[in-house]
Parts: C-alpha cells; sequence; structure tokens
C-alpha cells in the first residue's frame, strides 16, 4: 500500500475546490492523500489555514498544490514557495483521465489533470500545468510550464504551447500551431496561425485584438 501523504491546496476558490474534489476521487480509489487545509491570501475565505507565513511555519515536508487559474499569478506564487524547504509539489490525475500512452508522455511536477481529459501519444508537459475538464491533447504537442487550459480545450497534434499561457474554454488550436509565452487565447476562439508572446486573440479565426 502506498504511503499516504499530507497534502496542502495553495488557493480556496472554485479551483481550489474543484482540486479538492480530484483528490477525493484519487482516495476513493487508492488512499494517497491526507488533506489538510487551504491556504490563500484571503484569510477570511471559509476554511482557509492562513496564508504563505503558514507554509514558512511548517517545520514537516508537505506536498502543495497551486490551484490558481491565472499562469502569471501561479508563476510568481511558486517563485515564492520555491524559497520555503520541506515543499514537494506532487502530480494529480483524476480517474476518470486517458493517458494513451504512458511511456511517451512526461508530466511535469505541480501539474493537475482533470476528469474527462484525454491525451494522446508523444506529449510533454511542462510543470504546474492546468489541463482543465474535457480538454484533449492530440500527438507530438509541447506545453510549457505554468500553462492554463480551461475546460473543453481542443489540442491538435504537433502544438506547441509555451510559458504561462491561457487558454479560454472550448479553444480549439490546430494542427502545428505555436502559442507565445504570455499569450492569452479566448474562450471558444479558432487558432490557426501562430500566436506571438504577449499577444491575445479571440474569434473564428483567431485575430489579435488591441
Amino acid at each position: 500500500m502506498a504511503e499516504v501523504k499530507k497534502l496542502i491546496i495553495y488557493g480556496a476558490g472554485g479551483l481550489g475546490k474543484e482540486v479538492k474534489a480530484l483528490l477525493d476521487a484519487i482516495n476513493k480509489k487508492e488512499p494517497l492523500w491526507d488533506f489538510v487545509g487551504f491556504i490563500d491570501d484571503d484569510h477570511e475565505k471559509e476554511n482557509v489555514l492562513g496564508g504563505i507565513e503558514f507554509l514558512k511555519n511548517t517545520d514537516n515536508r508537505i506536498s502543495v498544490i497551486v490551484a490558481i487559474g491565472s499562469p502569471m499569478i501561479k508563476s510568481k506564487i511558486v517563485d515564492k514557495l520555491n524559497d520555503i524547504p520541506n515543499i514537494d509539489y506532487p502530480i494529480l490525475i483524476h480517474p476518470s483521465a486517458v493517458i494513451m500512452d504512458e511511456e511517451n508522455i512526461s508530466i511535469g511536477k505541480g501539474s493537475v489533470i482533470t476528469a474527462g481529459v484525454v491525451i494522446t501519444t508523444d506529449v510533454k508537459i511542462g510543470e504546474h500545468v492546468l489541463l482543465n475538464l474535457n480538454t484533449t491533447i492530440g500527438h507530438d504537442t509541447e506545453i510549457g510550464h505554468f500553462s492554463s487550459l480551461m475546460p473543453g480545450v481542443n489540442v491538435a497534434g504537433g502544438v506547441t504551447i509555451e510559458y504561462e499561457v491561457m487558454v479560454g474554454s472550448g479553444a480549439n488550436i490546430l494542427n502545428g500551431v505555436k502559442l507565445g509565452s504570455g499569450s492569452i487565447i479566448g474562450a471558444g476562439a479558432v487558432v490557426l496561425d501562430h500566436v506571438d508572446n504577449n499577444i491575445t486573440v479571440v474569434g473564428v479565426p483567431a485575430k489579435k485584438i488591441k
């Protein structure tokens, strides 16, 4: 039987609650996680243990998942957490997610793979990546650190998603497209061409907005 580890969720908002539900689903299949509680910069939220100071005062080794949708904010939080010893970042995968070719798929620490996600083959997923509900990832795709893909995103084959990219719900990223670091893809967009760094695109087909 696997060791049960203590885990804290950083972020007590809606995504944090969804990650807690994901933990519960994993534990129903096999008890792996002892949920300690949420930490959040907004200490007045319900069931919050405190802010980052709570982790700084923790002597024992503990696992942390950063449940923040915004790639930029998520990156900044992890930068702060990296100064604290005794923290590790597990990978959480919902039992209903489909990993078709495990030997040829890599997933970085701190990443969260939610219910209904399908990942095919030859896929590289960076650290602290969120693949939200029912997202599909095609072959030979790379997803950079801290990127967040919202529910129902469809990523075709040979796509490159660089660091800190936000892809809105229901967006479709076509074959061979590259999404530059810090780019934002609007909900429902259909991306046919490369997107430069720090650019926002929306619509069908997706076009840059000022």
